[in-house]
């Protein structure tokens, strides 16, 4: 019955009843809607199922088919990949049969748990690949973008190292078809080999580095025992090289695969000193035992355990609260702190140890990431892992000795084409590899770095010395010795100074001034002031030889290398970051951007590597063309086709010609260097140099003392730019005078020498946008034409010319007495012209430039340098007093009546004076032919004077002026006949004073030619050549020569004269007198003074 019908008829019906027949209709529906969802899943699940198949079959026919890991079986060892010179003369053979076989039971459990903890956590549980890895790495990229990477299993490794191959420039589709392989081979050889297996596939088939491959190679090599006998230390470095063999190398970069030590001297932090962190190399771990042994103590103390087995969480115990160097870690009053393993690392480097002003800390390397994973996989105790930590400081590697021809140069090239192209493309793909470099200028330069070092080791305790010279026009590199021996037992030569960071020093100068002549009106004799000052900051530079030279030009402050000079330049450009943005741009892309270097970044303080200098340094030779420095020629593959070559290689233009040409002009001139450099400097043709020598602050008797620490010589020819390094590798120090002319100089000079041997000398030409420019030395404008003097004026290169007119100096009179004033009662013979100068700095109206330059100006070695140049004298606001010293007779034979002689006439004077005569001058018709000194109030005088023969055949005036101290004078005047040469002329043109008071002189001329003036300022170690001419050479008879008044040298009758000074028989610091005693046949003596200045170093 229908519930309609009951309805319509009234009749009542239960509800019990309606309820159950609702709950039969509900139960009926819900069956058939549960049936249709359920069909519908599984015809999804089939549609999968089938599209999966179809997938399946699509990739085995596309990429699986005919795969198979028998292959492994038929495995052929890679061909060996050869290194050439540019003249195909064999350097280097990189091979991969350099192993000893092993079986997994002869390879020590500490090797085996730390590779598997540190490359592939879930080796053990995996069929080959790590899907979770891969899951989580997808969601990763899914979520973040990032990509899909660190997810090989050693199985995927192990295929990757032998079946399939990865290309360096492989596209997206071959990197899918070869990851779908590699998974699919992973997985066939874990069904078909034990896991022990694979890993002993995969650990005799890698690289170690430094030509060792297979794991018991690699132990004998850096550790000197079997595979079997490694420690957990031990078994963690090793474990650790697979993941980059050139960047964990033991010997290269032992800080990034154990760790490194710290040493910083917090007193000379808080002093403001730069570099006050040390790394501890392991040679110097034993002269900081107390704070080493102290850190190894802090961390053997401490107890660790799990939380719980499935936590990644740990706790570590005994921590000293007050040894932590920040606030990252929370210590609770039991000394306790709950961190997670991957913070392990932080912890350690967070540990600090002190004495006095110093502190140690350690920074953990990746043999420690290692230490960690195999903890936290339970395969070490924390006692373990802290005695595996604490091993690594100052460990020693074992050194096997390979003779390699230019091993830094090869290890370089190795691991440039490494990164370029991959590590197995070089060391198994049969590669014939033609590098730049000249073996026999190779040979050479180790055979002249090899010579130096000895000398420079008992000079200047300098051990060590580095050299890269590359070919400006290619960017080939010629030569590189890293250091000086590569087999060195200690180890340390094999650090490869060439493209290690260090300190330039003064060696970084020429580019810090090539920015300031770019942007500013200054040229390469434009004046600048050494000068003591206070710079921003209260920096208080110094010069290296504790002296200040004063006013001096552009050329003259670069080339002398002074401080301040180069200071002022920082200030005229616009600071660091645009010094470190020009540097980048020249290629030295290793001087990083720091704001604290300030100012004394102009000197150098900032890190570059050799290379990256030599690199900025060709630029200046290659005209401002930048051309990247490259060590390859040519590579072959083994099937003979060329992978790659070097014909043109790329030029970038990189700063005007202009630019580069005036430090090129600055540096190749010999005229401004300090005297005896050029011995140094000097290849025989035009070459541009610049030296350097950075410091380091040492503490002696309390005191910081800065001596030197990286000694450069470096310089270049349109052809070749070479860099020199002489110091110690590990920070030795060295003595307080070591210095790169002498330690990097000859090495520069002697190899610079070789490698130009038959090449044509060459020079830069001036551009187009340089102008040559007389310019006011005084304040480097242009000339004034109403005050134009030439004793001022100088020719200077300059890209911006200066465009004000000088107006630096006034012509005044003054009275010579006193330098007073001239009045009307002033005698003529006292009025002197002079000149009142004006200096200023380059910035004029800043008065901590200007106030040291005013100061200068008026001190007494100003005034007499200016005197003797120009005339220039400080004038007093004074009148001259005068005693009344005008009193004056003086009379002569001289008679009108009597014809004279043109050359030698004797003549007889008398004179009278109530003040000193200081001379009596011989003047024809007007002009002195004659002076006589008298120095005299009276007396008489025979003397022959002699008459030019241009007043031959005519009458003239002749005349007699005395003048006495205080310039006043008396003339006698006469007319004479002047006839033709006396016959019986012999009288030499010289004065012969003869009276009864004065021994006569002899009639000897003595001219000195070298130095220009009466005296000369050396330093202690060097010499300079004494040049003079004694005339007329054939009444010559002997010189002498005294030096504060001890007989020197006795020379023959020789005239013209060279003679060394202080070049073995060494002089005194001070004042030294040296005189020329000239000798005539008669007996009679001619003398002439000059005084030596010698200055301590």
């Amino acid at each position: 019955m229908s519930i309609n019908k009951d309805f319509n008829k009234g009749n009542k019906i239960s509800t019990n009843r309606l309820s159950t027949k609702f709950k039969k209709i509900k139960k009926v529906e819900k069956k058939k809607s549960t049936k249709s969802v359920i069909k519908m899943i599984i015809y999804i699940i089939l549609f999968f199922i089938i599209i999966g198949f179809i997938l399946l079959i699509v990739i085995y026919n596309k990429y699986l088919k005919g795969l198979s890991i028998e292959e492994l079986k038929n495995y052929q060892i890679a061909e060996t990949s050869i290194f050439y010179d540019r003249n195909g003369k064999e350097l280097y053979k990189y091979y991969v049969e350099n192993r000893t076989y092993v079986d997994y039971e002869k390879i020590s459990k500490n090797i085996v748990n730390g590779l598997v903890a540190g490359e592939d956590q879930r080796y053990w549980e995996n069929p080959g690949v790590d899907i979770v890895g891969l899951v989580r790495a997808g969601f990763r990229a899914i979520a973040g973008g990032e990509r899909i990477s660190g997810t090989s299993t050693i199985t995927q490794q192990l295929i990757r190292n032998t079946i399939i191959q990865k290309k360096s420039n492989e596209s997206l589709t071959e990197g899918i078809d070869r990851k779908i392989k590699e998974i699919f081979l992973s997985y066939q050889l874990t069904k078909s080999l034990s896991k022990e297996k694979i890993l002993e596939l995969y650990l005799n088939k890698i690289e170690f580095g430094h030509n060792t491959f297979g794991i018991e190679e690699a132990s004998k090599k850096f550790f000197n025992k079997s595979a079997k006998d490694a420690n957990i230390f031990e078994g963690s470095v090793l474990a650790s090289l697979p993941k980059g063999p050139s960047y964990y190398s033991p010997y290269n970069h032992q800080d990034r695969l154990v760790g490194y030590l710290i040493l910083d001297d917090e007193k000379a932090d808080e002093e403001g000193k730069k570099d006050t962190k040390k790394l501890v190399s392991p040679e110097e771990v034993n002269s900081q035992k107390e704070l080493v042994n102290s850190l190894k103590n802090k961390i053997s103390n401490l107890k660790g355990k799990g939380v719980s087995d499935d936590s990644d969480k740990y706790v570590i115990c005994n921590v000293d609260k007050t040894s932590l160097a920040t606030k990252e870690f929370d210590v609770d009053e039991k000394g306790c702190t709950v961190l997670t393993y991957s913070r392990l690392f932080n912890f350690i480097s967070d540990i600090k140890v002190k004495s006095g002003d110093k502190s140690l800390a350690y920074f953990p390397g990746r043999k420690d990431y290692i230490l960690q994973r195999m903890l936290e996989d339970k395969y070490i105790t924390f006692d373990d892992y802290k005695k595996a930590v604490i091993e690594g400081f100052g460990y020693k590697f074992n050194v096997v000795k390979e003779k390699i021809v230019a091993p830094h140069f090869v290890f370089y090239v190795r691991e440039y084409l490494e990164k370029k192209y991959g590590k197995d493309s070089i060391s198994m793909g049969g590669l014939k590899i033609y590098t730049t470099l000249d073996l026999d200028l190779q040979n050479k330069a180790q055979e002249i770095v090899s010579k130096q070092v000895k000398s420079n080791t008992s000079k200047f305790n300098a051990k060590n010395s580095a050299l890269v010279s590359i070919d400006n026009k290619t960017g080939g590199i010629l030569a590189m010795v890293g250091s000086n021996d590569y087999y060195s037992e200690d180890g340390k030569g094999q650090v490869n100074v060439i493209t290690s960071k260090l300190q330039p020093g003064s060696s970084f100068k020429p580019f810090v001034y090539s920015i300031a002549m770019q942007k500013n009106q200054i040229g390469t004799k434009t004046p600048v002031y050494d000068l003591e000052m206070t710079f921003p900051g209260n920096y208080k530079p110094k010069n290296f030889d504790g002296r200040f030279m004063g006013k001096i030009n552009i050329s003259t402050a670069l080339n002398h290398s002074r401080n301040i000079p180069a200071i002022k330049m920082f200030y005229m450009t616009s600071g660091v970051k645009e010094i470190v943005d020009f540097m980048h741009k020249l290629g030295a892309d290793s001087l990083t951007m720091d704001e604290n270097y300030g100012a004394s970044l102009a000197l150098g303080t900032g890190e570059m590597t050799p290379l990256d200098m030599a690199k900025a340094y060709s630029v200046f030779a290659n005209m401002g063309e930048k051309i990247e420095v490259n060590p390859i020629l040519k590579i072959v593959d083994s099937k003979g086709n060329v992978v790659e070559e070097l014909k043109n290689p790329k030029k970038e233009k990189v700063m005007p010609e202009g630019q580069a040409f005036l430090i090129n002009e600055i540096l190749s001139d010999s005229s401004t260097r300090p005297a005896g450099w050029n011995s140094y400097l000097s290849i025989g043709r035009s070459a541009a140099t610049k030296t350097g020598t950075s410091t380091k602050p040492i503490k002696q008797n309390g005191k910081t003392v800065q001596y030197p620490a990286n000694l450069w010589t470096i310089g270049y020819t349109p052809q070749i730019t070479t860099v020199v390094w002489s110091g110690n590798t590990d920070g030795e120090t060295l003595k307080f005078s070591g210095n790169g002319l002498e330690a990097s100089g000859p090495i520069w000079r002697d190899f610079m020498k070789a490698s130009h041997s038959g090449k044509e000398s060459q020079d830069w030409k001036k551009p187009a946008d340089v102008k040559n420019v007389t310019i006011s030395e005084i304040s480097g404008y242009l000339p004034n034409p109403e005050k134009a003097s030439n004793n001022f004026l100088v020719s200077s290169y300059f890209i911006n010319p200066p465009k004000k007119i000088d107006n630096s100096y006034t012509e005044i009179q003054y009275d010579a007495l006193c330098n007073g004033k001239v009045t009307d009662e002033t005698p003529a013979d006292a009025i002197k012209k002079s000149i009142i100068l004006e200096f200023h700095s380059l910035k004029p109206d800043n008065p901590a430039w200007e106030r040291p330059v005013q100061a200068w100006a008026k001190s007494a070695a100003v005034i007499e340098k200016y005197g003797e140049s120009s005339g220039a004298v400080a004038v007093k606001d004074e009148v001259c007093k005068r005693n009344g010293g005008g009193e004056i007779t003086i009379k002569s034979n001289i008679s009108s009546s009597q014809n004279y002689d043109i050359g030698p006439n004797r003549i007889e004077l008398a004179f009278t004076s109530t003040s000193i005569i200081s001379k009596i001058d011989v003047l024809v018709n007007g002009e002195t032919v004659n002076s006589i000194p008298v120095n005299k109030t009276s007396g008489g005088i025979s003397q022959i004077i002699n008459i030019p023969e241009r007043f031959a055949n005519s009458r003239v005036t002749i005349e007699l002026r005395a003048i006495n101290q205080e310039f006043y004078s008396a003339s006698e005047k006469k007319e004479i006949a002047i006839g033709n040469a006396s016959k019986n002329n012999t009288n030499p043109l010289d004065i012969i004073v003869e009276d009864t008071n004065k021994p006569a002189q002899a009639n000897l001329d003595i001219s000195i030619t070298n130095p220009k003036n009466s005296s000369i300022k050396i330093y202690q170690k060097d010499y300079f050549n004494l040049r003079f001419n004694v005339s007329p050479k054939e009444k010559l008879s002997s010189v002498n020569i005294f030096i504060n008044n001890e007989s020197y040298k006795t020379l023959g009758n020789g005239g013209d004269y060279t003679l060394p000074i202080n070049q073995n028989e060494k002089l005194e610091v001070g004042i030294n007198n040296l005189k020329i005693q000239a000798i005539n046949s008669s007996g009679e003596k001619k003398e002439k003074m000059l005084q030596i200045e010698v200055m301590k170093e």
